[in-house]
């Protein structure tokens, strides 16, 4: 997790209060129209306590990204990706387990996601770390899931390895917007429940794998 004031003395316990609160608000309201105070008030902390650790609205938000982005860091099994045998099964493979976690940390995955959305709404001087730290969080999943993968395929002559993973982040990030969108207007939906938006996932990668020409 970042953290703005290292030096200053922090309760564990509150400091896990509050990431937890701000995770909660800020993925409901968004940035903008989350309160600190109320962020404050959820975690059962005073607001001088939430200035005092994270300095400002803006440091909290990206304090809370960065937590989450860790946590789901953590417990995310990446045998489900890096065990593949190839394009097609690690799509098919990683969409499901994705589902799953998305369906068992829905406020996480949200906010990770809206993050993305609202980088442009942040304050000036939180853009370029916001951009950072998803710029490395997004270079270290490239290389840490999908590179085992595309070493063990045979790609065509001329293909450049960096324009297809540009290509799978692309289809992976709007795949899993549908599913956040799914999931709002479907707040009970089962795993079984997004099998169609699995087959749409799958039949991208089969045609980014395998050309549309006859």
């Amino acid at each position: 997790m970042l953290e703005l004031n290292p030096d200053i003395p922090k309760d564990p316990e509150k400091v896990d209060r509050i990431m937890a609160s701000a995770t909660r608000i800020f993925a409901k309201h968004g940035y903008l129209q989350a309160k600190t105070a109320d962020i404050a008030k959820d975690a059962d902390v005073s607001k001088g306590i939430v200035f005092r650790y994270f300095g400002d609205k803006g440091h909290l938000y990206l304090a809370t990204v960065s937590y989450v982005i860790e946590m789901l860091t953590e417990r995310a099994d990446f045998t489900v990706w890096t065990d593949a045998k190839d394009l097609g099964d690690m799509i098919e493979r990683a969409v499901r387990y994705k589902i799953q976690l998305q369906l068992e940390y829905p406020d996480e995955f949200r906010l990770s996601i809206q993050s993305f959305g609202e980088m442009n709404v942040l304050p000036e001087e939180i853009r370029p770390e916001m951009g950072a730290l998803w710029q490395k969080q997004t270079m270290t999943s490239l290389t840490t899931l999908e590179e085992p993968v595309l070493d063990r395929m045979k790609l065509r002559p001329g293909v450049d390895k960096t324009t297809l993973k540009k290509l799978l982040n692309a289809i992976g990030t709007t795949v899993f917007s549908e599913a956040e969108t799914f999931m709002k207007a479907h707040p009970d939906a089962t795993i079984e429940d997004f099998e169609p938006i699995i087959k749409d996932i799958q039949a991208e990668y089969e045609i980014l794998e395998h050309g549309f020409e006859a």
